[in-house]
């Protein structure tokens, strides 16, 4: 090899990096936009279980249902689901009344793709079994 070549060489390895980069961008765009775009209630519905099963791990769900601390609920609800997925929560009781009496949400779903989440719970401290109803659909 010539001495002369090794920049070439260099300039060619980074075009080629460039083009692997770009190509890997352009396929798995396509898939994230049919995610966010189109609805799919799969990804909604585990967006929404994923969310209170982080919430439940230590029994922090269960705490704030039992302090009536719905602004924490709201608040760790908005931190933990994706960007653009709305939510409405709603809390009942052993006899399914409803325990929140003020509104859990954080924006109006867009039209049909709306997906409900049912999760059982058990509050550890005072043993009271609540019934946890999220609705989560994609943001007008």
């Amino acid at each position: 090899m010539h001495r002369g070549n090794s920049g070439q060489i260099r300039v060619l390895e980074a075009l080629l990096a460039t083009a692997i980069i770009f190509s890997a961008l352009l396929l798995t765009h396509p898939i994230y936009v049919a995610l966010a775009v189109g609805g799919d209630s799969e990804a909604l519905y585990s967006a929404g279980m994923n969310a209170l099963m982080v919430m439940n791990r230590e029994g922090q769900l269960g705490q704030l249902i039992a302090q009536n601390n719905w602004t924490g609920l709201s608040k760790q609800l908005s931190t933990l689901l994706p960007i653009g997925v709305s939510y409405n929560l709603t809390v009942y009781d052993e006899a399914m009344q409803v325990v929140n009496h003020s509104l859990i949400a954080n924006g109006d779903a867009a039209g049909k793709n709306v997906v409900a989440v049912q999760y059982v719970l058990v509050e550890r401290t005072d043993c009271r079994f609540y019934v946890v109803r999220l609705q989560v659909g994609y943001m007008k």
